[in-house]
């Protein structure tokens, strides 16, 4: 185990950031670029890498204050947000000592920090949803169903939430890749025939991207044999 993890320590390097928050600079663990092999991508579009999983890393933690975000908005905040932090932040905060290379607990511990932070900074519900799915992601890497089910339903209950609030782009994605991915986190949670909606509405759409056919295609076959089975 040692060795491997120093193997993949040299795939990882100290990437410099300011905190919108203290205004202080620290670093934080990146993958440097092409020290991952791509392997597929699964049913939510997930890119699965080896040796080493990029999302594991995307959650960027001050050291100084305490900030935490997803690398996706650690720098989107604006005096609102700043504000709400500051007036909540703990001013005795003492840094977490992490290891460089982050087991799926830790990473999972990194995510649920963002998503305190999220909450109270009063982020769009899209940026929780975001993150809930992640720790849903990971839950999953180590087959813990309670935790994937829990933070699924989350994400779930947040993106239909974003759907009706926000405005597209939501968290990068247009309007084919998040109809997408809200079926498929119907699917996770157990409701088939929303994610079968969901599914027959976009398969008839002409903007759709050829990837994203084929991901549909594959997925309406999954729940065909499901209803077989």
């Amino acid at each position: 185990m040692e060795q491997k993890n120093e193997e993949l320590k040299e795939r990882l390097y100290d990437k410099s950031y300011t905190c919108p928050i203290c205004n202080k600079n620290f670093k934080a663990k990146q993958i440097k670029k092409g020290k991952t092999i791509f392997v597929e991508m699964d049913l939510g579009l997930r890119g699965k890498f080896k040796p080493i999983m990029p999302d594991y890393y995307y959650v960027i933690m001050c050291d100084n204050c305490g900030y935490t975000a997803v690398s996706k908005t650690f720098d989107k905040t604006n005096g609102k947000h700043i504000k709400a932090i500051q007036k909540n932040i703990n001013k005795n905060y003492h840094p977490k000592n992490y290891p460089d290379v982050y087991t799926p607990e830790i990473a999972i511990d990194r995510y649920k920090i963002a998503l305190y932070f999220a909450h109270i900074k009063q982020s769009d519900i899209s940026e929780k949803a975001y993150i809930a799915q992640k720790i849903a992601f990971i839950y999953g890497d180590i087959n813990n169903k309670e935790g994937e089910l829990e933070y699924n339903t989350h994400a779930y209950n947040w993106y239909s939430e974003a759907y009706i609030e926000e405005k597209f782009p939501i968290m990068d994605m247009e309007e084919n890749q998040f109809l997408y991915n809200l079926a498929y986190l119907a699917y996770k949670i157990g409701n088939k025939d929303e994610a079968k909606k969901t599914l027959g509405k976009l398969i008839i759409k002409k903007d759709i991207s050829n990837v994203l056919k084929e991901k549909i295609e594959e997925f309406r076959d999954i729940l065909r044999n499901d209803e077989e089975s």
